[in-house]
């Protein structure tokens, strides 16, 4: 009972420890040998809880110590989670930063290119991104389609429409025939055998 307190005292403790340390925003290396950290305890802290665990079977109230045992391994790893959800916090943070740095930088390179200034460091004029836009264009430009071409393909597909709608009345007229038929069998053949007698219990 008295290891048991005293380990849930040095994971308080332990607890306060890291929360302050979390609330400066650590670095990234930091962030990272913290979560090291947090698996190192993990790992120890799970060790520990299992010996204790099996300890139990040898006392009178096993129940009782294993309610113990969970309730301090249920409170170990929620602590280990918070820490961990608050540097993966950090790191959404971090990484949010870098997105809005990268997003202003290619607005001020649109707008200086918008502007018609050429870039820093860069020895091109507006006139020579001009003819690059200009040359991709033409590169990526289809021909024109000659108006005989163009009547030909609209004839094909007229033709294509005609054979697909007389196919299609042709598997209607077929499946109509079908019906017909299998109604006049079931005419035919009449109302079928007599149904089995009721069996009495």
């Amino acid at each position: 009972m008295i290891r048991v307190s005293w380990i849930a005292l040095l994971g308080a403790l332990w607890t306060s420890i890291g929360w302050c340390q979390a609330e400066v925003a650590p670095g990234k290396s930091e962030r990272d040998a913290m979560r090291q950290r947090i698996d190192a305890v993990r790992k120890e802290r799970t060790a520990e809880l299992d010996a204790q665990e099996a300890a139990c079977w040898s006392k009178f109230a096993v129940t009782d110590c294993q309610n113990k045992v969970s309730l301090a391994r249920r409170e170990m790893l929620a602590d280990l989670k918070r820490q961990e959800a608050h540097l993966n916090d950090a790191d959404r943070q971090e990484k949010g930063a870098e997105q809005i740095r990268s997003n202003q930088e290619k607005a001020a390179e649109r707008a200086l290119q918008q502007s018609g200034q050429p870039e820093k460091g860069s020895g091109t004029t507006a006139q020579d991104r001009q003819s690059v836009v200009d040359d991709k264009i033409k590169k990526h430009s289809k021909p024109p389609v000659p108006a005989a071409s163009r009547a030909k393909a609209a004839a094909m597909d007229a033709q294509t429409i005609a054979k697909n709608r007389e196919a299609y009345a042709e598997k209607q007229r077929a499946a109509e025939r079908r019906r017909v038929e299998r109604e006049k069998k079931i005419k035919e053949k009449g109302p079928g055998a007599a149904p089995l007698p009721a069996v009495t219990p």
